[in-house]
């Protein structure tokens, strides 16, 4: 367990990870194609970026491209190749991966390193149990040929190669220290994979590997980083998205012990000092000293008065709507349903509350040309992605220290990443390392919540009391424009991330219509736990009980029946409950 503690404490840095080490290095692109993956080692000055190394010693170094939130990332993928591997997991240390986008991006994310939804284990899971399984057969093969046998003939035990007919052992490190690495991965395909009977790791008890720092207090969080030399720096902001500072009376913020600048921002005013309380204090001090320009669209607004008339758009069908999924021909059929059930349904804004306030570490270098950070974030490359666009300077130029995070449920995750931003801004003004750290109170403030909703359902049974039509008109505040203008384009103006958990494919219901009502209200907003599927899926499976109701069956038993019928999955999970 001590080495999972050092490997954490002690991330590789992009240069590290391209050199390399000793013993094998095993490199794979994840750009949904696992069986083209490459294979690669260093051998007459070759380089290469490596997601496995073996070493002599027998150590195996996995690299972790998604981030601890506390949700288990950190072990779980690490994890998976361990299993396909079939390493020692005592023997393995983990690594947070460098931001290197083209080797550990998440397919799940289009190759941004990014972790949320709740889906970085399904996205990598067969490529990295591939993975695993090529290096496995890459020291098969060397075992092979050192031993003299047919491969054959060999099986592996945890971090073991064996040969069962003469009772020959050749450890993992024993084979890293002579191996050939093979110019092209072997040919591994999913059925060759191990079946989950076979499986020593996955499904089994095993520690998470960040537990125990946690516990002793040696964890490492952005609020924890102190760098020599570092200053401390907080931002007023504007009191809605858009505005700007105007006139700054700063002399009472100034004069606070402690301060060393007040700084105007494009989206607010900072301030730096000796301390975290003096920064603090000063940034205090220009309450009611500052105005700011009435440019943002939210002055003024009001979220009860918005709830109403996004209420009122979703249920008058005559307001223009966007078709957001459709099957069969649900404005036909309804209009000739037997019977009808309409309901509505609101969902209020609502903050993250994650437990660690947003805070990070940024040292500009004098000249501005690098930058190093050090911040817990959801997205490795927004991280380096904003404060290189920010300074003018490539990517690689930003030396990103990925660490632990208090809780994210996406608010650290937005393309923009405020709270790093306002880092290195303020240390570019002054010249020095900054923490940037966030009160609770700046958090709730200036926080980015999942987004005002209202919920129009319609459903229609036919003369034999079989529903047959669904229809749902959501209006919503957006999220992708806001948070993620890139995604926003290329989904052509879809935004996926208010609709996601509007459908209803668990259900054999055959004529079924999603609309999207789109509303800007200026109000920042973010994904939240599940993005739009916890405000979606109340309003959806709710409906489904008072449909259930009105026919006078119960919930789970209406659903089980021939309600359900298109998702096996569905199925089972509804079974059980019953």
């Amino acid at each position: 367990m001590n080495k999972h503690i050092k490997s954490f404490e002690t991330p590789l840095s992009r240069r590290q990870v391209m050199i390399g080490a000793a013993g094998l290095t095993f490199a794979i692109a994840l750009g949904g194609q696992a069986d083209a993956a490459v294979l690669a080692g260093e051998r007459a000055g070759r380089t290469f970026s490596p997601w496995i190394s073996i070493a002599p010693d027998g150590t195996i170094t996995i690299m972790s491209a998604a981030t601890e939130m506390g949700q288990g990332s950190m072990t779980s993928l690490p994890l998976i190749i361990a299993e396909e591997l079939d390493a020692d997991w005592n023997k393995v240390r983990i690594v947070p991966a460098p931001p290197l986008d083209e080797i550990y991006g998440n397919p799940g994310f289009g190759g941004m390193m990014y972790t949320a939804g709740s889906n970085a284990v399904t996205s990598y899971y067969t490529p990295l149990r591939l993975m695993g399984a090529q290096v496995r057969r890459v020291l098969l093969d060397n075992a092979a040929r050192k031993l003299g046998v047919p491969v054959e003939e060999l099986t592996t035990e945890p971090s073991m190669v064996v040969h069962a007919k003469s009772g020959r052992k050749l450890s993992y490190g024993d084979i890293a220290a002579v191996a050939e690495v093979p110019a092209k991965a072997p040919d591994i395909k999913p059925e060759q994979l191990k079946k989950t009977s076979e499986f020593r790791l996955i499904g089994k008890d095993v520690m998470r590997v960040e537990l125990p720092t946690k516990v002793n207090g040696t964890a490492q969080y952005g609020i924890d980083i102190q760098v020599p030399g570092m200053v401390y720096g907080t931002v007023l902001r504007a009191p809605v998205e858009g505005s700007v500072p105007d006139r700054i009376n700063d002399a009472k913020a100034k004069a606070v012990q402690g301060v060393t600048a007040v700084v105007r921002l494009p989206h607010g005013v900072g301030v730096v000092a000796e301390t975290a309380w003096a920064a603090m204090a000063g940034r205090q001090a220009l309450d009611n000293a500052v105005t700011w320009t009435r440019t943002g669209t939210a002055w003024g607004f009001d979220s009860d008065k918005a709830h109403d008339a996004f209420a009122a758009s979703a249920k008058n069908l005559n307001t223009a709507a966007r078709d957001w999924s459709a099957q069969g021909n649900l404005r036909g059929e309804i209009q000739k349903a037997a019977t009808t059930v309409e309901a509505e349904y609101r969902c209020d804004y609502a903050y993250h509350a994650q437990m660690e306030p947003l805070n990070a570490v940024a040292s500009v270098s004098p000249s501005g040309d690098a930058v190093e950070i050090w911040a817990g974030t959801q997205s490795q490359t927004t991280a380096t992605e904003a404060p290189a666009k920010l300074l003018g300077i490539p990517r690689d130029r930003v030396k990103l220290h990925d660490l632990l995070m208090g809780g994210g449920f996406g608010r650290r995750g937005n393309r923009d990443v405020d709270f790093i931003v306002d880092a290195v801004m303020l240390s570019k003004e002054v010249g020095k390392p900054v923490k940037a750290m966030w009160t609770r109170e700046d958090d709730v403030h200036n926080g980015r919540f999942r987004p005002l909703s209202a919920h129009y359902l319609r459903a229609g049974f036919d003369a034999n009391g079989k529903l047959t039509a669904w229809h749902h008109r959501l209006a919503a505040d957006r999220i992708t424009p806001f948070m993620d203008p890139v995604r926003f384009q290329a989904a052509g103006g879809r935004d996926g991330m208010v609709m996601a958990g509007t459908d209803v494919r668990g259900y054999d219901i055959p004529h079924q219509l999603v609309e999207q009502l789109y509303r800007d209200t200026g109000v920042r907003t973010n994904p939240l736990r599940g993005i739009g599927v916890t405000a979606n899926k109340f309003a959806t499976e709710t409906f489904m009980d008072e449909v259930a109701h009105k026919r006078g069956v119960d919930p789970l038993a209406f659903r089980s029946g021939d309600r359900c019928s298109r998702s096996n999955r569905f199925r089972v999970a509804l079974h059980r409950v019953l």
